[in-house]
């Protein structure tokens, strides 16, 4: 956790770095672009092969966006690193994780192919560093039975959260309950960091005192 400003927003009471990760083309860009608050720096590359079947592009090293919430005057700023999907680019995944507060995990409820890959990249970045983790099941709104499945492969142990990254709001309700469970799990720095009855479906509301 570091202290920072958010670009146009004012200062920020508390800046935390959140890593989105998950499989080749589960939609981490489309969730980072979906709800940051700055234009998103990325390195997109033109897929090949297989690759090429199923999106035009992909990232190659890591996108960046910010997202701030919470009170103007005690606003919280998250900073959004996006993970490569592919195993080839494994070593970016040590960079950028380094110095993370918590990961968003998704998975594509609906590819169960994909998962054995997502659980084995859940397993290796739990090993990197220990911080919070959720998996946000992408296209599993209104499906509890996919949802289900879902946390049966990756295990019980880590919340899973249905969730439609083409929404910002569905998005921005994935992040900020990351955001809890990091505050949760932080040693007392923060007095009191969430006000009482916090209400996580409504993000622009969360407010750090």
């Amino acid at each position: 956790m570091t202290d920072t400003v958010a670009v146009g927003a004012g200062p920020v009471a508390h800046s935390f770095k959140i890593v989105v990760a998950g499989s080749f083309a589960v939609g981490k860009s489309t969730l980072i672009r979906a709800i940051s608050d700055t234009g998103v720096v990325g390195t997109e590359a033109p897929t090949s092969g297989p690759e090429s079947l199923v999106k035009d592009t992909t990232t190659v090293g890591t996108e960046f966006g910010t997202l701030t919430v919470g009170d103007p005057e005690e606003a919280v700023e998250l900073l959004l690193h996006g993970l490569p999907g592919q195993d080839r680019f494994r070593f970016m995944w040590d960079i950028v994780s380094i110095g993370a507060d918590g990961f968003v995990l998704l998975v594509d409820a609906r590819r169960p192919e994909t998962w054995d890959e997502t659980a084995a990249m859940a397993a290796y970045l739990r090993e990197q560093i220990d911080v919070p983790m959720v998996i946000g099941a992408n296209r599993g709104r209104g499906r509890p039975d996919l949802v289900d499945a879902v946390r049966r492969e990756l295990g019980y142990e880590l919340p899973v959260i249905p969730c439609d990254v083409t929404d910002p709001f569905s998005a921005r309700e994935l992040v900020v309950e990351l955001l809890l469970l990091v505050l949760d799990s932080l040693p007392d720095e923060l007095d009191d960091p969430l006000p009482e009855d916090p209400e996580p479906d409504r993000p622009h509301d969360l407010e750090l005192t």
